[in-house]
């Protein structure tokens, strides 16, 4: 029995608040039904165009696509760390390259911890200056 992922449980949601069946969602974004089901029960990888697709055939917004993006980071057990302007500067990308290559030597303790010190960078809106109010 296959096991639906995070991102097929979103999939899936989306084709019932839609009143769609798997063929229909298939068709709308240019895949087979065998794909797309394949796709949700992670027996193929997830493309990057299906969730820019997703987003745009079925209208999603900012947070819906960040959902989708999580979801399929979950079920890829990786995320891309895109960089934009930031790739000419080393030092983001050797810091990142450092972080990935150690969080799975951290604690969970830990990982809470630096998830909540992510989350006051992100509330603040002081990322570009460095400095977060603790």
């Amino acid at each position: 029995m296959a096991v639906v992922t995070a991102f097929g449980k979103i999939l899936r949601k989306m084709r019932i608040d839609c009143s769609e069946v798997l063929g229909a969602m298939a068709s709308r974004l240019g895949v087979s039904a065998a794909y797309l089901s394949s796709i949700e029960n992670g027996g193929r990888e997830i493309p990057d165009s299906l969730v820019a697709k997703i987003a745009q055939v079925y209208e999603l917004n900012e947070a819906q696509i960040k959902e989708l993006e999580e979801a399929k980071a979950k079920v890829k057990g990786a995320v891309d760390v895109n960089f934009q302007d930031q790739k000419a500067q080393e030092n983001y990308v050797e810091t990142a390259v450092m972080f990935a290559k150690d969080f799975s030597r951290l604690s969970a303790a830990q990982v809470n911890e630096l998830k909540e010190l992510l989350k006051k960078f992100e509330s603040s809106g002081e990322y570009s200056n460095g400095s977060v109010s603790m």
